[in-house]
């Protein structure tokens, strides 16, 4: 089995910790180190540190692009007011780095939708079991997609009526 390299983005510790260690016990998995710049425990390297005319987002590619996780699992509050500046800059520069995003009771399911249409290649309740972390890191890498059933059918409906709208238009 080929190594699988994961990264977390998730702007809490707590969350992230969490998350890393569950994942830190899984074969062919290496958890790779944090990403984010806004955690208490982020590296004190100073490449690290938010160089001058640099945004937020533009220093987390740098940290993704050096790391070059295969699945970084990116927390879906981490997107602001349903922009995915972070997703887009990722197809961009990492294209070899497939997102998860990570979600909770609270994350509308519109979001999501943009998410994954803005390039990411699953979603995943953050409070899942763990197993289901570890899989959905393996099948996506696989180059497969990791969503439920029920969001899957909602992405085919909306592909559906996409192509109506298509074929009205071409008529």
């Amino acid at each position: 089995m080929q190594m699988v390299t994961v990264a977390i983005a998730d702007p809490d510790p707590g969350r992230r910790i969490k998350l890393e260690q569950s994942l830190q016990g899984g074969d062919g998995i290496r958890v790779l180190t944090n990403v984010m710049l806004n955690g208490s425990d982020v590296s004190s390297d100073r490449r690290f540190n938010l160089r001058s005319g640099t945004t937020a987002i533009e220093e987390e590619i740098v940290r993704i692009s050096r790391l070059k996780p295969r699945i970084l699992f990116v927390s879906l509050d981490h997107s602001e007011a349903g922009d995915f500046p972070l997703l887009e800059a990722l197809r961009r520069e990492c294209p070899e780095t497939f997102v998860v995003l990570l979600t909770d009771k609270s994350s509308k399911e519109e979001q999501i939708m943009q998410g994954l249409a803005n390039g990411a290649r699953g979603c995943l309740n953050r409070e899942a079991d763990p197993f289901y972390f570890l899989k959905a890191a393996r099948v996506v890498d696989r180059g497969e997609i990791w969503v439920t059933r029920q969001m899957l059918g909602k992405i085919m409906n909306k592909v559906c009526i996409n192509i109506m709208i298509i074929d009205r238009g071409n008529s």
